[in-house]
């Protein structure tokens, strides 16, 4: 493949129900898509043959929003956040191993980030994630980053008064194309 995975979790986790840490979110992240004309689709395919990727991780988002938890059960935020197993570390190499960038995406130089949310149920089972923010990115990209998510292994659930409870949680995930060396 000409194109290497190319991830960065950017932002972390964060609770989406907070309208103002979404803003947060939004305004933190520059989601864009480029895509080639057809005219230059020989010279975007060449560059594309030198492009590689990289994957690293961010620190989580605070998200000072009042806790509160919806009429099924879910947290917007909790005293302890759920934890992928292994960590941050974990994250970004389990993102950079179940995500492939897709040749069309590395051939029509298509970058951007793709915010996920999803729940982190009292068992650590990650749940409905959905594109909140990146639909708009073409090539596959927001389809790839939903892929990952659905065979996720259990994480460690948030907690409240020390008891596990269902976590929504936001996580954004960047594609991003660099040059080879």
């Amino acid at each position: 493949m000409y194109g290497s995975i190319v991830f960065a979790i950017v932002a972390g986790a964060s609770a989406c129900n907070d309208t103002a840490g979404t803003d947060k979110i939004n305004d933190s992240l520059n989601t864009a898509s480029v895509t080639a004309k057809p005219s230059d689709s020989a010279a975007v395919a060449q560059a594309a043959r030198k492009k590689k990727g990289k994957a690293s991780v961010s620190d989580l988002i605070a998200d000072n929003a009042k806790m509160a938890k919806d009429a099924h059960g879910v947290y917007n935020r909790v005293e302890k956040e759920p934890e992928f197993p292994g960590g941050q570390n974990a994250l970004a190499n389990y993102i950079n191993n179940n995500i492939a960038y897709p040749q069309s995406a590395v051939d029509n130089g298509t970058s951007g980030t793709v915010q996920v949310a999803f729940v982190v149920d009292e068992h650590g089972k990650v749940h409905n994630p959905q594109v909140i923010n990146g639909t708009q990115l073409k090539d596959g990209l927001a389809d790839e980053a939903l892929t990952a998510f659905d065979k996720m292994p259990s994480w460690t659930p948030g907690t409240v008064q020390g008891k596990k409870v269902k976590t929504r949680m936001v996580l954004p995930v960047k594609f991003e194309l660099e040059d080879a060396d």
